[in-house]
């Protein structure tokens, strides 16, 4: 886990958000159902994260990423929700563009 401050912009188009709730359910012979939340935690956000710039830009990006492996988060301001801790998904891909412009994109998964 890092306090680490992930401070590069996303770009406004391209990006999303899926909050998820974790529930038990419960369906009785006779159709009633019964739903629980679980946890403090019960909501999990996820967001896609795009970045279009240029390589130098798009190549210290990367190597945030690289330096925290997938597996360790760090904080993010997400435009909805605040600063929130994240960690990448275990894949990031970057897209040349042409020339020296580049796009970067990943999931970042909310931790706690």
């Amino acid at each position: 886990m890092s306090n680490r401050q992930f401070t590069f912009k996303s770009d406004l188009d391209g990006n999303s958000n899926t909050q998820a709730f974790n529930t038990l359910s419960n369906v009785f012979g006779d159709g009633y159902e019964q739903h629980a939340s679980v946890g403090i935690n019960n909501r999990k956000g996820q967001w896609s994260y795009q970045r279009t710039a240029l390589k130098d830009e798009i190549l210290a990006i990367k190597a945030f990423f690289d330096d925290h492996k997938g597996a360790d988060s760090f904080l993010w301001e997400s435009p909805l929700d605040g600063t929130v801790r994240v960690k990448t998904d275990t894949s990031y891909t970057p897209t040349c563009l042409g020339g020296s412009v580049w796009r970067i994109s990943t999931t970042f998964k909310q931790q706690f």
